[in-house]
This record gives C-alpha cells, structure tokens and sequence, in this order.
C-alpha cells in the first residue's frame, strides 16, 4: 500500500512535468533559477521628474498666481484661478503580486491598464526588451495610476508611489460650457479654463524639466510660441499592417535606369544627369547623350494584411488611451493633450503574449502630438508577435467554426499566456506551467514563414480547447500518450495520435479559412492539407481528421496514386461533430466509436478502414 502511494505521488508529480507537445528539456530550461529577486530599473534608464506630483502641481499652481499678482499676465476672470483645488486626483500604484491568482485579479481589471514597467522612467527599446528573466515563484511589478475614488483589491500587496493631480482629467477642464476650442492661448493672458489648464500644464513641465515635451519640434527660438497650444486635444488614430508571406503576393513598379540614347544636337549642353542647358557659345554641331530609363515590375510572395484586433494604447504619462484595431487595421482613441506614445500592446483580456516567458510584449511606437501612426510590420519580433496575436485574436474572437474556446479569463479562470520564444523547437502546451507562473502555451518558430507560426498557434490553443472541453478525458488522453509512456514504457500511440491528429485538423481548418478563403486563393492548400503523408512516416500528426470532413480520398485521388497513402472513403463530417466524438474519448477508437454512434453519416461504415490506417 505504501509503494502504490509513493508510486501515486510520483507519477503525479511527474504528471505536472510533461503535457501536450512538451519535451521534459523545454521544462528544465523554464525553470532555471537566477540570482535577481526583482528588475533594478536604475541600470541603465533614467528617472524623470514627475510633473502631476501632487506637490509639483501646487508650486506650479502657486507660480500661476504669483505671476498674477506681479502682472505679469492677467486672468479675464480671477474666480476661474481662485475656485481650481489643486489635490489628489490619482493614486501611481505599484502592484506587488506574489501568486498567479493576485496577478489574475488586476489583470481582469479592464479599467486599469497595466504596465510592467515604471511609467515615469525613460526606456529605450533595447533595455526593456532586455530584462533579465525572474527567477520561479517571482512575478512581474505593475505600474498604473487609478482614480482615488476607486476600491483597490485588498488582497493584492501594492505600493502607493505618489499623490498625482491630473489635470486633464479634472471636470473642471472637461466641461464643454467651460472649455474653448480655440487653437492657442496668449503667453500673458488666462482668459478661461481652457487657458489655465495650457498655463498650468506649461509651468508643471518647465518646472520639473520636462519642457521639451511642450514642443512638437525641438526647441528653437522660431518656434517658442509652439507650447502655448501644448493643451489642446487632439485624437490619436492609425492603420497598423503586418506583413504576411503567405498571403498573396505583391508587385512593385521601379524605374530604373535602361541605356544612354546619342543623338545629334546643337548648342544644347547637357550636364550627364538628364539636364539640358544653353551653351554659352556659339552653335556647335556634335554628339549629345541623355539617360533612357525602364519601368520593372518586380512580383514577391507575400503582402501587408490588415492588423485586426490589436490593442493599441496612447500613454502621456500616467494618461492612458485604448483603441483596437478593425478589419482594416484601423483605430482611433479617445482625446490627450499634447505629445503622447503611442503603444501596440499585444494583449487582450483573454490572452497574452509574452516577450519571452514573463514581460509582456509590445511594441513601442512613436511620441508625437497630432500625428497619425501608420506602421507597416515587417520582420523581427514584431511581426512574430503579431502572427502569434492573429491567431490568438482568430480563435478568441472569431467564430472558429463553432468550437470550444480555449480556456477564457474570468473569475475562477486565468489569462491564457503565450510565450513568444525566440527558438526552433518543439512548441507546446503545458496547463500546469501556469501553478509556477509560466506561461502555459511556448511557441517556438522564431524566422519560420507566416503561415506556420500561424497554424502552430492555432495548434497549441487547440490543445488548450481541448481541455476545456473535456478535463478528465484530455488529461486521460496525456497520461497515458505521454507520460506513461515516456517515464514507464507503457506505449500508448493511440492516445497520442487522438491528441495530435484533432489540434492538426483544427490547425489546418484555420488556415485554409484564412489564406484560401480569407485572401482568396483557390489553389491554397496548408502544407497539402498533411494528404501526401503516407502512413509509415507519420503516426501522431495525421489528416484523420480532416480526411473525414474533406471528400478526397489522398490513396488514389492524389496524383500519382499510391498504396503508402491512406485509404480515406470518408466526408461529409463537420469539425464540430469531430468535437463532439472527443467528449469523454480516452483512446484512438473511442474518438472513432463516439463519432459514429452520435452522428449519421453515409460514410461511417468506412470510419474504421480510416482510422486503422494507424496502428
């Protein structure tokens, strides 16, 4: 009884190690330890005075009134001065967690949006994007300013860094019966709110060394005048794309330069660079060359595509804006004031990814005022981060043909992290990963064309809908397809090709619907749909299951035939009905049974002869 315990304990805890996709080498390598109990962001960045200090704000405030008492400007109405209380506003947090559930909470928050950074420290995008990784049981600070009014969680361990007065989110300088629109304000006149917010705003940044920030340009003595409509809104939009190899292709025109033509000429020079002048002596008849150019067209693979669905943050300071990306990659936020960044953070509530294993990914676009932010994505980790969102974005949010969502956030539940590691290898999905506060899905398809790390994505939430479908059934299916196999000898191939074969076919599905149907290309197919397999060189990864939703069968109807190739007499099938058969499936040939027995179809007497292709 003792050995049969001990032996329980074991295999359980082994059970955490190994799960879908995973190596045991993936596991080892998350779990390293490190010396560094928290980031030390005074290495390397710098610390920037805070102008909406509560404190910074009153002397700014107070050099107001002074300067009008001295008169050197003057207030059309003394009552707007005299009637503005200059107090806490806004809380800048630091939130501490130390559990996954702690995290789970402010993330869910969709009022608060988190930074996993200080928001009054200068960054470059090579230090952020070069943290050192926290060590196991260490999560990630967060950063966030939050009305006073608001109930903070109590049992998060946060820290109140400091009192902020926010100005521009005061009613006092929102109400429209108080607020003109004109363009600028006079530097020594506050004729009305909206000249007092621009006043105070000017004097809180020069004050705290933050002057440059009033500027559109840099500062020059023709453009002085520029800060004086520092206050005004304007509203942040753009159109993001991402380059896609796989989505069509695209053809440019160049012109480019041909031959030399001679001719004859007169007292025309020419200067060798396509311009003609008048000589200034007399006639002469000779030989003259101008340039000839051609136009070349050049046809690629691949084009930009829309962005959808991707969270765009506008941050000036402690002021945070959201838009989302439409089908054509469009956003527009709500109303700032003067230069703010813009952020492409890629996150949603119910995922996200990580640069990484732990800090969030994003990309960092430009700080600007009354500026469009246009981007076209192309290459490095950008563009891995926004296919990986795509297909997150797809499955979550799209009407993926009816099936289970993967595991969504809400109270009982966590935010499904995706690690976007940069490495070729075995991707995968482990639910356990999330206990030590890893992230539970690792793609690894660092410099792999557009379309696989697409369908990889779409691999591994499988799994993870999977899952969420069946608990008992998925985790039956693991035990015995992987891990008492790999640790105990105990082969079980079956169980491993039902969990292989079912996320390959809700891969491929996703992607013909985005690139053959999406981007309407006919011929599209998605690595051949896995249909010129043959059977001795794969037993996990099979077309079974989309074998039964498609009406070729690979053994004949694929030129030219061949008996190595599986036997597939069977369509007409539907994913979901695929899904439905993996309810309480625990083996290879109860899929099969389930599926014939809770569907008609004038094809299941040849379900069998399909699924035995496998053995």
């Amino acid at each position: 009884m003792k050995k049969q315990s001990l032996r329980f304990l074991t295999l359980t805890l082994i059970g955490i190690l190994i799960y879908s996709c995973q190596k045991e080498d993936d596991f080892i390598e998350e779990t390293q330890n490190t010396e560094i109990s928290q980031i030390d962001y005074s290495q390397g960045a710098k610390k920037l005075e805070n102008p909406y200090s509560v404190k910074n704000m009153k002397i700014a405030f107070e050099n107001i009134k002074t300067k009008l008492n001295n008169k050197q400007i003057s207030a059309k109405s003394s009552s707007s001065v005299s009637n503005l209380d200059i107090s806490a506003s806004h809380y800048y947090i630091k939130f501490k967690p130390e559990t996954e559930e702690q995290e789970s909470i402010i993330k869910r928050d969709t009022t608060m949006f988190l930074s996993d950074y200080p928001l009054d420290w200068e960054f470059t995008d090579e230090y952020l994007e070069n943290r050192p990784e926290l060590p196991e049981g260490k999560f990630p600070e967060y950063w966030v300013a939050i009305p006073i009014e608001k109930t903070l969680p109590s049992d998060v361990p946060y820290e109140i860094l400091e009192e902020l007065y926010i100005p521009e989110e005061d009613p006092a300088f929102n109400e429209k019966s108080k607020t003109s629109n004109k363009g600028f304000t006079q530097k020594g006149t506050i004729a009305d709110n909206e000249d007092l917010l621009r006043h105070l705003l000017n004097e809180a940044y020069t004050l705290t060394g933050n002057e440059d920030d009033l500027f559109d340009k840099p500062k020059t003595d023709n453009n002085v005048q520029a800060k004086w409509i520092f206050g005004t809104r304007w509203w942040p939009a753009g159109t993001l794309k991402i380059w896609d190899d796989n989505a069509g292709s695209t053809t440019t025109t160049t012109r480019v330069f041909s031959h030399w033509e001679y001719y004859t000429c007169d007292n025309l020079g020419h200067d060798g660079l396509g311009n003609y002048y008048r000589a200034p002596t007399k006639p002469i008849i000779g030989k003259c060359k101008r340039p000839i150019y051609k136009n070349v067209t050049n046809k690629i693979q691949g084009k930009y595509v829309p962005l959808a669905g991707a969270q765009v943050l506008m941050r000036q300071w402690f002021t945070v804006r959201q838009g989302i990306t439409d089908q054509n990659g469009y956003f527009k936020t709500s109303s700032v004031r003067g230069k703010a960044r813009y952020i492409l953070q890629w996150e949603r509530y119910e995922y996200s990814i990580r640069n990484g294993s732990l800090f969030q990914a994003e990309t960092r676009g430009p700080k600007v005022k009354k500026q469009d932010w246009n981007l076209n994505i192309k290459g490095g980790d950008d563009e891995y981060h926004g296919m990986i969102h795509t297909a997150a974005h797809i499955y979550y949010y799209g009407s993926r043909f009816g099936l289970t969502s993967p595991p969504t956030n809400s109270f009982w539940k966590k935010q499904m992290k995706i690690a976007a590691r940069e490495q070729n290898g075995v991707s995968s999905h482990v639910h356990q990963r999330r206990w030590i506060h890893l992230a539970q899905i690792h793609i690894k398809e660092w410099g792999e064309e557009s379309q696989q790390v697409f369908g990889t994505t779409i691999h591994e939430l499988a799994h993870a809908a999977h899952w969420n479908l069946d608990r008992s059934a998925y985790n039956n299916l693991v035990w015995d397809g992987y891990i008492s196999d790999e640790v105990f000898n105990n082969a079980h191939p079956g169980d491993v090709r039902t969990l292989e074969t079912w996320a390959t076919t809700v891969e491929i599905l996703f992607a013909l619907n985005r690139y053959r149907d999406m981007f309407n290309q006919p011929n599209y197919e998605y690595f051949r749909n896995y249909q010129l397999q043959t059977i001795a060189s794969e037993n996990f990864y099979t077309s079974a299951g989309y074998d039964m939703i498609d009406n070729i069968n690979q053994r004949f109807d694929i030129s030219p035939p061949s008996n190595s190739r599986p036997i597939d007499r069977v369509s007409g099938y539907t994913v979901k009905q695929l899904e439905d058969g993996l309810r309480g499936a625990k083996s290879w040939t109860e899929w099969r049974n389930n599926i014939k027995a809770r569907h008609n179809n004038s094809t299941g007497n040849f379900v069998d002869e399909l699924f035995n292709n496998w053995q």
